[in-house]
């Protein structure tokens, strides 16, 4: 007995929990959540195609419904006016009387057609009523002192009641009201509903229209810039999109920018293959070098002194060269990078003279500093020193002469006696791994990093760099002060 209560029991507890309902998560969110969930999934042109069609509905229903509404407050203040001149002159005429039959004669000359007018006695009773429609002896309206008239509805009609205070012959007051049915106005509104509503729809579906060919025209540009750049990722490409030069509007300013962008992408690629290619060509050839003194010596082995004192100077020449290569590069690297250089007021003139002195002891040449005792500029002291060493030392490389350095108070100039630099060669000056003639830089063991280097720190020194050079003659470049 026991064992069968117990399994009635499990039986019973299975049964509720698997016929429980659960929830589901959409249920439990809120209407407002689905619907910006909805609405973030819309393309764009769904969305100009949908928000662009309501806000025309809200519009025409706003404007419309403005329209009717001026337009009834403007009838009923129309049909009040009449009524009001009329309740007017009965009370001044009411106001010679208290009899009845001429009370009556009076209240027939006043009532309006389609309609009624009343005397109430103040506590409630009817003195007097004349009606041209049925049932409108009858009728109660709520009056209130405040309005002009009153609207009250009865049998499907709009009736109209004005008011007013008449005050009898026999010192009395009683009420007199004007009632009037507006059958003529109410025809008339209920056609400019019909008017409104057409209006309404007819505009909402002229917008559904033209805002689904706004969507076509305003996303069209976008398609195809879309696909552009799904070309271009697909096909490694730089492809740009085909313009209306003519067109002015944001879609068209958004296709030129992507044509730019691809132009500047496409430029970068290149020079950073031309780095690479550059990089590893100036690596390859010391290492050519190093491989072919180490084999030398692997071949002779070391008993021949004279071969072994040539291929260890080459192999330590060409090390230091690689070791420069390499530093100018990590310099290169780090100037590229967006860093802010905190300038502080500095006296430049012990950091040009130090320079000079120490690359004269280094090269066993003269360098002649013309400099004030003392000039101070917002600078980096660190940075100016190695901008000035890598001017300065390739002035040294390429002039066999003494090198010259001018503190003046606007720039600072750094002139040389050399070969010179051609002048097609001058804009291309400061490029990466550029070098007027390899045979020359082979020489001189110039890499084509230092001036592009010395760019970089320039512009971190808030500092203008330029070249002037002629051939034969000698080269100048100019440091020219910012602030």
């Amino acid at each position: 007995m026991a064992i069968r209560m117990w399994s009635m029991f499990i039986s019973a507890t299975f049964v509720k929990k698997s016929t429980r309902v659960i929830p589901s998560p959409i249920s439990r969110q809120s209407a407002g959540q689905v619907i910006c969930s909805r609405r973030r999934k819309m393309k764009l042109k769904t969305k100009i195609h949908v928000f662009t069609t309501l806000l025309a509905v809200v519009i025409f229903a706003v404007m419309n419904g403005i329209t009717y509404f001026l337009f009834e407050q403007m009838s009923y203040s129309g049909a009040a006016a009449p009524l009001r001149a009329d309740a007017q002159q009965a009370v001044a005429k009411l106001s010679t009387t208290d009899s009845l039959p001429e009370i009556k004669t009076i209240l027939r000359a006043y009532v309006p057609a389609n309609g009624a007018i009343q005397l109430i006695h103040p506590d409630g009773k009817m003195l007097a009523s004349v009606e041209t429609t049925e049932g409108l002896h009858n009728i109660h309206v709520e009056i209130s002192p405040d309005e002009n008239y009153t609207l009250t509805q009865q049998n499907g009609q709009r009736i109209m009641t004005i008011h007013s205070t008449a005050l009898l012959s026999d010192g009395s007051v009683a009420a007199l009201h004007i009632h009037q049915e507006l059958k003529e106005i109410g025809v008339t509104l209920n056609l400019l509903k019909k008017i409104v509503l057409i209006a309404t729809l007819t505009g909402a579906g002229l917008m559904f229209l033209s805002s689904f060919i706004l969507g076509r025209q305003v996303t069209a540009p976008i398609h195809r810039l879309i696909q552009q750049m799904r070309e271009n990722r697909i096909a490694g490409a730089y492809e740009r999109i085909k313009l209306n030069e003519h067109e002015k509007d944001e879609t068209a300013q958004m296709g030129r920018e992507f044509n730019e962008m691809m132009k500047e992408l496409e430029e970068h690629f290149g020079k950073q293959e031309q780095f690479v290619s550059n990089a590893s060509h100036e690596l390859k050839t010391p290492l050519t070098i190093i491989e072919s003194y180490a084999n030398l010596l692997k071949r002779r082995g070391v008993e021949n002194k004279e071969l072994t004192d040539e291929a260890l100077t080459s192999i330590l020449s060409e090390t230091e060269r690689m070791k420069d290569m390499i530093r100018q590069f990590l310099e290169l690297a780090r100037s590229r990078q967006p860093i802010e250089v905190p300038l502080k007021p500095t006296d430049i003139v012990p950091v040009i003279k130090n320079t000079g002195q120490q690359l004269g002891k280094v090269y066993a040449r003269e360098v002649v500093v013309s400099a004030p005792e003392s000039f101070t500029i917002e600078t980096d002291e660190a940075r100016l020193r190695e901008l000035l060493v890598l001017l300065v030392d390739n002035a040294l490389k390429y002039s066999e002469k003494a090198v010259r350095v001018d503190l003046q108070p606007d720039r600072i100039s750094i002139h040389d006696e050399g070969i010179g630099i051609p002048d097609e060669a001058i804009p291309r000056l400061f490029d990466r791994f550029y070098r007027v003639a390899s045979d020359r830089n082979r020489k001189t063991g110039g890499t084509g990093l230092g001036l592009s280097l010395a760019k970089e720190l320039a512009s971190q020194l808030d500092l203008d760099i330029s070249v002037k050079s002629k051939v034969g003659e000698g080269t100048s470049i100019f440091l020219t002060f910012k602030q």
